[in-house]
């Protein structure tokens, strides 16, 4: 009896093709997953090396170090040489520790020493230097209130003469300003000369000196001038009318009368003004307020003069803050011979604040960001550490630090934005770094895949 051999189903040698691919696909997945894991453990081991054995590391992955050349097992780039002051923290200078600094997002970098003469990087020392500081104001000029005399009369009567014929003219001090014809003022002046007996009929009163005496102190009492009484010593005849001269040289800033008006005692007539010296008021910021002493100097400028700048000092600072504008005043005295500076003007006060030694660094060794401000350290071998500080208010090329640096520290003075790059560069890897080992630790201890 001969056996028959069925064929094999159709797609038998498919299938059998198709089971061996599968196998060897999965045969290469458990094997770079073992191979995966290995590598994890030895990069484990390379970060738990001691800084002793390390003497190379990943420029992409700084969290893998190895004791030999080689490659980067994560991303296989060229391992680079660590630098000696990198591996010693306390490699910095003058002995102090290294670190990489209290900038949020920032890191300390080594940079080798001909990209350093290449970029343009200076350095300078942290030390203390007198300076001041600058203030930029604004102020308007207002008359001395030293030289302001307001002329009055102390009896009632009637504007007769007026010879001011406009506010902001000119007078010379005993110029005849107005004349006041008052029955008050006569009848005072008649008396006095009855007193003193010298009545126009020529008759004689037998009066004492001294009611002679208080008669005249009551007519200067009155604001009779000398020269009134003395009209009435010679002449013996009062007078209904009184000429009020100018007491002084000066500009009239109000006239508030006109002819024929009736005036009495409490009657402002004319304020007069030398203007050979003004005043300038300032209006100075209250946080600026501790930075201006009595006698500082200053400098006034007007739109109206722009070729000319006043020189002054700080003559008095008003104890006072508006609680409008959070401001108070400072007032400047300048001297205005020729009138240039007219009451009521604005322009620009620039005030040079008293000076005094404090620690400085160069303005251009700040870098602002907005929140805060920071420098970076230069320390030994090409390493800068960022570090925050504090900062005052400079004069443009120095700047005064309050916290955060000591004296003797040398700082980046130049070419900060590109080490601040490179700064911002290395902590962005070292971040993505840590992040790597993390993941690693959490698989090898069961973390969730």
């Amino acid at each position: 009896m001969t056996t028959q051999h069925e064929p094999p189903p159709a797609g038998a040698g498919f299938m059998n093709a198709f089971r061996w691919v599968l196998f060897a696909g999965l045969l290469l997945l458990a094997v770079a997953g073992i191979t995966a894991y290995v590598l994890s453990l030895g990069a484990k081991g390379g970060v738990e090396a001691t800084s002793k054995s390390a003497r190379y590391r990943c420029p992409m992955h700084p969290s893998y170090t190895s004791d030999r050349p080689g490659e980067c097992p994560i991303c296989s780039m060229t391992l680079e040489p660590i630098p000696q002051e990198s591996a010693d923290p306390n490699a910095a200078l003058g002995g102090a520790p290294a670190s990489e600094g209290n900038v949020p997002g920032l890191a300390a970098v080594q940079i080798s020493p001909e990209r350093i003469q290449l970029i343009g990087v200076r350095t300078a020392r942290v030390a203390r230097r007198a300076i001041g500081s600058r203030l930029d104001l604004v102020g308007f000029v207002a008359p001395d209130e030293r030289s302001l005399r307001r002329v009055r009369i102390r009896v009632s009567g009637w504007v007769r003469k007026l010879n001011v014929n406009q506010t902001g003219e000119w007078v010379r001090a005993g110029q005849p300003l107005l004349t006041i014809y008052s029955p008050e003022l006569y009848q005072s002046e008649q008396e006095y000369l009855i007193e003193r007996g010298g009545l126009t009929d020529g008759s004689k009163g037998d009066h004492e000196v001294g009611a002679v005496q208080a008669g005249r102190e009551r007519l200067r009492l009155l604001g009779v001038p000398d020269e009134e009484i003395a009209r009435l010593d010679r002449e013996g005849t009062a007078s209904t009318e009184i000429v009020l001269p100018a007491p002084v040289t000066g500009t009239v800033l109000e006239r508030n009368v006109t002819e024929g008006d009736y005036v009495g005692a409490d009657t402002p007539l004319l304020t007069i003004a030398d203007l050979s010296r003004v005043w300038v008021l300032v209006d100075l910021y209250e946080m600026d307020y501790g930075q201006v002493r009595l006698d500082d100097r200053a400098e006034f400028r007007v739109d109206a003069i722009p070729e000319r700048s006043f020189e002054g000092r700080v003559e008095f600072i008003y104890p006072t803050v508006s609680s409008d504008t959070r401001t108070l005043k400072l007032r400047l005295s300048l001297s205005n011979p020729n009138g240039a500076l007219r009451p009521g003007m604005f322009g620009r006060a620039i005030v040079h604040a008293g000076t005094r030694p404090v620690l400085v660094v160069p303005a251009e060794a700040v870098v602002n960001a907005g929140e805060h401000n920071y420098a970076f350290l230069a320390r030994a071998g090409g390493r800068f550490e960022p570090r925050m500080i504090d900062v005052g208010r400079g004069d443009g090329d120095w700047v005064p630090v309050l916290r955060g640096l000591a004296e003797g520290d040398t700082v980046v003075a130049s070419a900060s934005f590109l080490i601040d790059s490179e700064s911002r560069l290395r902590a962005a890897i070292t971040g993505m770094g840590r992040t790597a080992g993390a993941a690693a630790g959490g698989h090898e201890h069961g973390g969730t895949p």
